[in-house]
């Protein structure tokens, strides 16, 4: 005897897609994605891109890019980013590396549709790292 299935339902959410695409003059400057997910809030994203130039040490910054980072990331520039996130309107920051390189940080707000199975789902806990923004 077969059990009748339960259509899944959808389910409209709110995120906010962040990605990170670095451009190569070997490659003609097309982007390279490095990272894209998908985060909850604008918090998260802010926090995600001020961890990244904290580590900005291994993209071998120019000194004026690493004030540029620093200033950013610790000093509040990130606030008008966060205010963008709030107000939804994409936010960004882009740094030049050595070598005619740069790479972006790009955070634009989306709804998107997902399908729920009537079970309750739990998000997966934050790492260390994400938590110390």
């Amino acid at each position: 005897m077969r059990t009748p299935l339960t259509p899944l339902q959808p389910v409209v959410e709110h995120g906010y897609r962040f990605e990170v695409l670095r451009h190569d003059p070997a490659t003609g400057f097309v982007p390279e994605p490095i990272v894209l997910r998908i985060v909850a809030t604008p918090q998260e994203a802010v926090r995600a891109i001020r961890v990244q130039l904290r580590a900005n040490h291994l993209f071998g910054l120019t000194p004026r890019e690493l004030i540029r980072a620093h200033h950013w990331a610790d000093q509040g520039g990130w606030v008008q980013a966060l205010g963008a996130l709030h107000r939804s309107e994409p936010c960004g920051f882009t740094l030049l590396l050595r070598g005619g390189r740069h790479i972006e940080w790009h955070v634009r707000p989306l709804t998107y549709v997902s399908l729920d199975d009537g079970v309750a789902h739990h998000p997966a806990p934050h790492s260390a790292a994400q938590k110390s923004a």
